[in-house]
């Protein structure tokens, strides 16, 4: 709710954060552009006290990187303290039915998972550029967690598939599922928190973003191929819609 309006000054002085901090959440995404009516004024409601009364609380009590605070709080509907509540409480407990198998894979060198796979180093550190895996740097070696280590086996099946360099198949062709799919589970537990949130306990909770996990997977899995079957029975990519060719199709049918 908007309530009453205020300057930065005062923003700063409810809230004991300083503008600079205020200003690079706002340029992360993390808290919403204010009100500006002119060119150098700008006004807060309280939702602004609120957000970041939110985003202290989970840095100082929860230790959560910004990055997953902004894929809690960083969407235009104000998460309500019992939405955001609902996820923290699946921390630790989701995932053993995603991920291909239910043992987490210890850490492994990348070096080693370069010369198991058949991926090259080199490749493991593009994939990590795009954005789908995490190397890190610990002891002076490069490390691989799991999904990561996941991830690359199955680049490394897909190049022995058939899915080379040479055919234009590059790591950075993946990004667009990485763009995607930050997008998409945003959105997902944003939907996920909402119909939850003081509705169900931790354990119903759990079984159902488990299950409902897997069932939209499916879906995805369907929907994207009868997509891409559509777009080859369009015969022109570059210019194929789905919708069109159904109705082109439906036309034939009725000419014949």
């Amino acid at each position: 709710m908007p309530g009453k309006r205020m300057k930065m000054q005062d923003l700063e002085r409810t809230t004991g954060v300083g503008r600079e901090t205020i200003r690079f959440y706002i340029r992360e995404g993390l808290l919403p552009q204010p009100e500006r009516p002119g060119r150098n004024v700008a006004w807060y409601d309280e939702s602004f006290v609120e957000r970041i009364a939110l985003i202290k609380e989970l840095q100082q009590k929860r230790f959560l990187p910004l990055q997953v605070i902004k894929a809690i709080v960083g969407n235009e509907a104000e998460p309500s303290r019992d939405e955001v509540k609902a996820l923290l409480e699946l921390d630790g407990k989701l995932f053993p039915a995603v991920g291909g198998g239910s043992e987490i894979m210890p850490p492994e060198r990348l070096s080693d998972v370069a010369r198991r796979t058949g991926v090259k180093a080199s490749e493991i550190r593009q994939l990590a550029a795009t954005g789908l895996v995490e190397v890190e740097t610990r002891d002076g070696d490069q490390w691989l967690d799991d999904p990561g280590i996941r991830i690359t086996e199955l680049w490394g099946k897909m190049r022995q598939a058939g899915y080379t360099n040479e055919l234009g198949f590059v790591p950075e062709n993946l990004r667009i599922y990485v763009d995607f799919v930050r997008w998409l589970a945003r959105e997902e537990l944003r939907i996920f928190s909402h119909g939850v949130a003081g509705r169900v306990d931790v354990e119903q909770s759990v079984r159902m973003a488990e299950s409902g996990i897997s069932f939209v997977n499916q879906i995805i899995a369907l929907f994207r191929k009868a997509t891409i079957l559509r777009y080859i029975a369009s015969g022109n990519l570059a210019e194929a819609d789905p919708d069109k060719a159904i109705g082109r199709t439906a036309s034939a049918s009725r000419d014949e």
